[in-house]
């Protein structure tokens, strides 16, 4: 059985504390070495940041569109990118605005599915101007559904949206964007578990009396396979080429003046017999007379030929062009 203090001993106890001559531990000690719970599917620092080649295939694919809506609605329509971040599925999933035309695609042959989310309002302005209207967003929302013709629309539109995508990715990995289906209820819309990172990029597409607004959404775990080609920031530019530029600079390289010179032959000689030179003296070249001469362009070797004359005049009659080994 445990010790248990008498009342002397509790009172004798309770005076000496109060005197200070028995030491209390007024602050828990802190503890030195703390262990937290590490999260293995958080990366470090958003995803897209690492990958700039991303920021390449977004700004192409927002050159596309532009051109794509403008020919298809007859209008002038502006297309921006409004933002970019990394987060997971499940946060992104409670942020989609109702109603809201969710459709799936697949990026063949990276694996997974992403997803295409276009708004309600840019749904109804699309249907309002591909019908002759203005785009004015007058469009009750809450609790609207889309008809079958607003769905067919809307497929038309994604059809044209996903074409340009798989474009604007051509130039860094050949995919093809190959649509799925279409939801309306964020909760069938499973691409990704909630707690798996995405990649969110929000545009805005401008009307002059409306702005609509479109994301998609690419889990990491598709575009993780291409990493090592989306770290090259450069990677989409340095495969094209300016034509009109190309022509230009072609044209001004053939109006150039070159120095073209042709070497019978060589000779070394020391000093002394430079200084002795005299009239008619004669100096021996490394050459014989039927052997080919040098031909240079700009001090490079270029093409072999034959002395000889035309029309009156010293000539050379090329025979040989020299390729240079790689």
């Amino acid at each position: 059985m445990a010790n248990v203090l008498s009342q002397d001993e509790v009172d004798s106890l309770l005076n000496g504390i109060s005197k200070g001559t028995v030491q209390t531990e007024t602050d828990p000690p802190e503890d030195e070495e703390v262990v937290k719970a590490y999260d293995f599917g958080r990366q470090s620092g958003p995803i897209h940041l690492r990958m700039p080649a991303l920021g390449i295939i977004n700004e192409r694919f927002v050159g596309f569109l532009k051109a794509s809506f403008s020919n298809t609605t007859g209008s002038v329509m502006d297309v921006n990118i409004e933002s970019i971040e990394s987060i997971r599925f499940g946060k992104f999933r409670r942020s989609i605005p109702l109603p809201a035309s969710l459709n799936i695609f697949k990026m063949e042959p990276l694996r997974g599915l992403s997803m295409l989310v276009l708004e309600g309002s840019l749904v109804f302005a699309f249907v309002d101007i591909l019908f002759g209207g203005k785009s004015v967003n007058q469009v009750r929302l809450e609790g609207k559904s889309f008809t079958t013709i607003e769905s067919r629309i809307i497929n038309k539109i994604v059809q044209i949206i996903l074409a340009d995508f798989e474009q604007a990715w051509s130039d860094v990995h050949p995919v093809n964007m190959a649509f799925i289906r279409s939801e309306v209820d964020p909760q069938f819309a499973g691409i990704a578990t909630p707690n798996d990172m995405v990649i969110a990029v929000k545009f805005t597409v401008d009307l002059e009396t409306f702005t609509g607004r479109m994301t998609l959404c690419i889990p990491y775990n598709t575009v993780e396979p291409l990493r090592e080609k989306l770290k090259n920031k450069f990677q989409s530019e340095k495969l094209e080429v300016d034509h009109t530029w190309q022509s230009y600079i072609g044209e001004k390289i053939g109006e150039m003046a070159v120095s073209l010179s042709c070497i019978l032959g060589r000779a070394t000689i020391i000093g002394k017999e430079l200084l002795e030179l005299k009239i008619d003296d004669v100096i021996q070249l490394d050459q014989k007379v039927n052997d080919p001469i040098s031909i240079t362009v700009e001090g490079v070797t270029k093409f072999k030929g034959f002395p000889g004359v035309r029309n009156k005049l010293k000539a050379v009659r090329i025979v040989e062009k020299i390729v240079e080994s790689k």
